[in-house]
Parts: structure tokens; C-alpha cells; sequence
């Protein structure tokens, strides 16, 4: 679990440690908000593609092989990020660190749904879920400040060091073939594709639901430090607010995986933190509320949604394809997270106002949450037709 850990903290180093610098950036290389925007959605990219082979090759190789590959593609591309001078770099060296860093979002999720049996799935899923957080405060933080006191390139470097570390550390001690793994086949496309097909709505529409999740999250952590530094707040404050975001899943999101390990009714936990998300969003831009407590609410309210949902996901496919399933909810996560911030730097760039993206974010939020209200009518008619069958 240490390893998955420090392997998922990398990952949010190298995901979202760039908004804390994005001022800089912007500044240094003259782009544009949407341009911003691409760097943030191009790391999610490869993701729309090599998310559903990331989650059968794990099946027909192990978690050890290709995690490791995806450690070797991430810090690659982080290089590239820290030596880069123009934003065609800038595209590749994001471009190619995404490979890695969605399929490590697709095989770790796996694989310790393979490592935990399903009632200790939700605690083990919540401390994974706590390890984008700790990166995303650390950067937030930190990144910043040493940006405007030294240069933008300096905490990609310090990203750099870490990833590499880690991708040492996971080679020397994760087992080569631990015993609680499948036994490893060759990857069938065509009877996986089959499995999906016959898998029904809900998890399709448990993918929506978590693509729903990463337009509003990613869009609002990319843009929101920009926003409150435009008010006039410091580069320290504003990444301090921001990072605010994700403390609530830190200390919150190991008792709600508990919580819901013994309660279940994950998906109403779901929808409840959708239509919150959505409130307080909307509230960000046009409210009189300490900007310390609103953007806690929004993260308190996001700590609701991604235990539940991919405790869920496997839960509606045979185990040796639980795989599928996360790879299927990355696929649109990620399509989520290559849209989100893109579209809502472009409507920053056309109308000079913050507040319009975070409408674009409020609205996807509340979609979610009605999408999350209509799994439980999916799995009802889908236990339905397989009683008809039988």
C-alpha cells in the first residue's frame, strides 16, 4: 500500500503541480489562458486512449511491469517539461508524461482492488484517493512560492528528483509476481469488449459520473489560483486556497471509506456531494463568503464522490475484469479533464471573466449528480433482464 502511495503521489506532483506555477508560465512564455488550459487537458489525453489496454495489459503482464513502464514514460516527460522553452515542448513533454500517468490511474486503482478483498476495498481505494491531495497541497503550497522567488522550471526539476526515486524504490520492492494476482492471460480485445458490451448501463454510466467529477475538479483546480490572484490576493494565498480543495480528502476521506464500508448506499453519498460541489462552485465568483470556508465547502463536498464511485465500478463486472471497468471510467475522466480546463480557458480568453468557467463548472457538477441518481434505476432493470434470462 506504501508503494501505490508514493507511486499516486508522484502522479499528483506531476499532474497538478503545474497550476501553482501556471501565472508564471503564462507570463514567461506569453500564452494564452486556453493554451494554459491545453497543458493542463493534454495530460489527460493519452488517457482516452491508452486507458482500456492500460487496465488489460495489467491483466495479461501484472501491475509490476507496466506501473513501471508508466513510471518510466511520466518521468521522461517530466524531463522534458524541465528543460523545455516554448510551448511545443511544453505540449510533448505533458503529452508523453500523461502516457504514464493515466495508466497509472487506471492499474493502481486495480490492483488493489485485486490486493483488498471488497469490504476493506473502500478503506484501501480512500487511501489511494488521499494521495492526489497530499501532492496537490505539498505543490500548491510550495510550488508557487519557489516559482516567483526562483524560476518556473525549478519545482518541475524538484518533481523530476522524486519521480525518479520512486520509480526506483517500485522496481526494487514491489513483488515481481505477488500470489494474490490472477493468473496472467493474453489480452483477448475482442471478449474484453464483449464483457463491456454485456455489462450494461451501469457501468457506463458510473464513467460519466466520474467524468463529470474531473470537467469540475480539474477545471476548478487549474483556474481557481489565477482567479483569486486577479483580486488582488497573493501567489501564497491564492495557492493556499486552492489547496484548500483537497485537505478535506486528507482527513475525510479514510472515515467516509470506512463510513461507507459499513453502510453502503454509495451512490446517494455520490449524487449528495455532486449537488454541493455544484452550489458552492457557483457561490466562488459571486459570493461575500471568506474565500476560506467557501473553497473548504468545495472540497468538502468533492470528498463525496470519488470513493463511492470507484468502490462501485468493479462491483458490476466479473473480477478478472475489474480492469475494464477502471479503464473505461478513466477513459472518460480523461476526456473530462482534456475538455474542462481547455473550454474553460477559452471562455476566460472571450469574455475577460472568470465567472462564466465557473458556471461551466457548477453545471457539469449538478449533471453529475443527476447521472449518479439514475445507477440505481440501471442496476435495477439490468438484475431484471438477467432474472428474465435465467
Amino acid at each position: 500500500m506504501l508503494l501505490f502511495f508514493l507511486v499516486t503521489v508522484a502522479l499528483g506532483f506531476v499532474y497538478q503541480g503545474f497550476p501553482p506555477i501556471l501565472t508564471f508560465v503564462i507570463s514567461s512564455l506569453g500564452l494564452s489562458h486556453a493554451q494554459a488550459g491545453a497543458l493542463m487537458g493534454i495530460f489527460s489525453l493519452p488517457g482516452i486512449i491508452v486507458a482500456l489496454p492500460g487496465g488489460i495489459l495489467a491483466t495479461a503482464y501484472g501491475a509490476k511491469r507496466v506501473i513501471l513502464g508508466a513510471l518510466f514514460f511520466m518521468t521522461g516527460g517530466v524531463f522534458l517539461v524541465a528543460l523545455a522553452s516554448s510551448f511545443p515542448l511544453l505540449i510533448v513533454g505533458r503529452l508523453i508524461a500523461g502516457i504514464g500517468g493515466m495508466t497509472i490511474f487506471v492499474v493502481v486503482p486495480q490492483t488493489l482492488s485485486v490486493w483488498f478483498s471488497d469490504k476493506r476495498l473502500s478503506i484501501a481505494i480512500s487511501v489511494y484517493n488521499s494521495a492526489i491531495p497530499v501532492a496537490f497541497i505539498t505543490a500548491f503550497n510550495t510550488f508557487g512560492t519557489l516559482a516567483k522567488v526562483t524560476h518556473w522550471q525549478v519545482p518541475i526539476r524538484l518533481t523530476f528528483i522524486y519521480c525518479a526515486v520512486v520509480c526506483l524504490l517500485f522496481a526494487w520492492k514491489y513483488p515481481a509476481k505477488p500470489s494474490v494476482e490472477p493468473e496472467r492471460h493474453k489480452p483477448n480485445i475482442r471478449e474484453n469488449l464483449m464483457v463491456l458490451r454485456k455489462a450494461g448501463s451501469p457501468v457506463w454510466l458510473l464513467s460519466i459520473v466520474w467524468m463529470m467529477y474531473h470537467i469540475a475538479s480539474v477545471s476548478f483546480m487549474t483556474f481557481a489560483g489565477d482567479h483569486y490572484i486577479a483580486q488582488g490576493f497573493s501567489v501564497e494565498l491564492a495557492g493556499f486556497l486552492t489547496s484548500l480543495f483537497m485537505m478535506s480528502s486528507i482527513f475525510l476521506g479514510p472515515v467516509l471509506g470506512a463510513v461507507i464500508s459499513r453502510i453502503g448506499k454509495e451512490i446517494y453519498f455520490t449524487a449528495f456531494g455532486y449537488t454541493m460541489l455544484a452550489f458552492f462552485i457557483f457561490l466562488v465568483p459571486r459570493s461575500g463568503v471568506n474565500p476560506l470556508i467557501l473553497v473548504a465547502l468545495v472540497g468538502l463536498s468533492s470528498v463525496f464522490i470519488p470513493t463511492p464511485v470507484l468502490t462501485l465500478v468493479p462491483r458490476y463486472l466479473p473480477s478478472r475484469y475489474s480492469g475494464l471497468g477502471y479503464g473505461l471510467s478513466s477513459t472518460l475522466a480523461n476526456v473530462g479533464a482534456l475538455i474542462g480546463p481547455y473550454f474553460v480557458g477559452l471562455i476566460y480568453d472571450h469574455f475577460r471573466d472568470h465567472g462564466r468557467g465557473f458556471d461551466l463548472m457548477a453545471f457539469f457538477a449538478m449533471f453529475g449528480a443527476v447521472i449518479a441518481l439514475l445507477v440505481p434505476i440501471a442496476v435495477k432493470k439490468s438484475e431484471s433482464r438477467k432474472s428474465h434470462q435465467s
